[in-house]
């Protein structure tokens, strides 16, 4: 038996792909069932009625390597749900029929039909992951300088949490990279040509006196908020010191 897979069999094939399979062995053998009870199709026999027959040879049946090819990469990125990609590879590919060069036979899409997939796809280079370490690390020094009932260690924290919920709760579909992008900072490419930073962004001190509304400047200097605001001339009240851990947030930038 020797033939292409028709659209309703590999429909069939990928609901059982992207079903409700408990782990990897599961997985695998629901997946030769369904190949295998395609093409034992008008033969009034199933894989089941077959599969611990000593006559019975998969090496009898065969499918194009196009779909052969998408059933065991497809399956592989399923099992890495549960951390087995390359033996459930190998399991799979042991027990699926041969395949053979069949070029008038497109490679079929596989994916679910929800395009929902079990597995999302974040790639972290090394020196991201150094960089958020670093994150980490400012947060905890944000918590033993200023104390976490401080505005300025939860105000911190929450942006952080935000950006990291938005980055593993991202399109399903679309492929992320994580990459440095300054000492606190991440930039996002995706597989879809977009992009965005997770920017750190610093809180400037600012006078704690009741009325008095003065920020410091990049160089150190006090100056007013914003034009009309009012500055007393008194000694300023810093919000945090200058010398300590750099409050601030997180932010999103295109």
């Amino acid at each position: 038996m020797r033939r292409p897979l028709t659209r309703s069999e590999l429909d069939a094939i990928r609901e059982q792909i992207h079903g409700d399979a408990l782990g990897p062995q599961e997985l695998v053998t629901a997946v030769v069932t369904a190949v295998f009870d395609a093409l034992l199709t008008g033969q009034a026999r199933t894989y089941r009625d077959v599969r611990d027959d000593a006559l019975f040879d998969r090496d009898n049946y065969a499918i194009p390597a196009s779909q052969w090819t998408a059933i065991v990469t497809t399956v592989t990125d399923r099992a890495y749900t549960w951390g087995a990609a390359t033996s459930t590879g190998m399991d799979l590919a042991a027990l699926l029929p041969t395949s053979y060069d069949d070029p008038a036979v497109p490679t079929p899409l596989l994916k679910p039909i929800d395009d929902n997939p079990k597995l999302r796809r974040l790639d972290i280079s090394s020196d991201a992951t150094a960089t958020v370490a670093s994150c980490q690390q400012h947060l905890i020094e944000l918590a033993a300088a200023y104390g976490t009932d401080s505005d300025l260690y939860r105000d911190a924290t929450a942006s952080w949490s935000l950006q990291l919920t938005n980055l593993i709760s991202g399109p399903p579909s679309a492929h992320r990279v994580l990459h440095p992008d300054g000492p606190l900072s991440l930039y996002v490419s995706t597989d879809d040509a977009s992009h965005y930073s997770i920017a750190f962004e610093p809180l400037a001190p600012h006078c704690t006196v009741a009325g008095c509304h003065a920020v410091t400047a990049a160089d150190g200097h006090w100056q007013p908020s914003h034009p009309d605001a009012t500055v007393l001339d008194h000694e300023h009240q810093p919000s945090h010191p200058a010398d300590g851990p750099q409050p601030g947030r997180w932010i999103t930038r295109p």
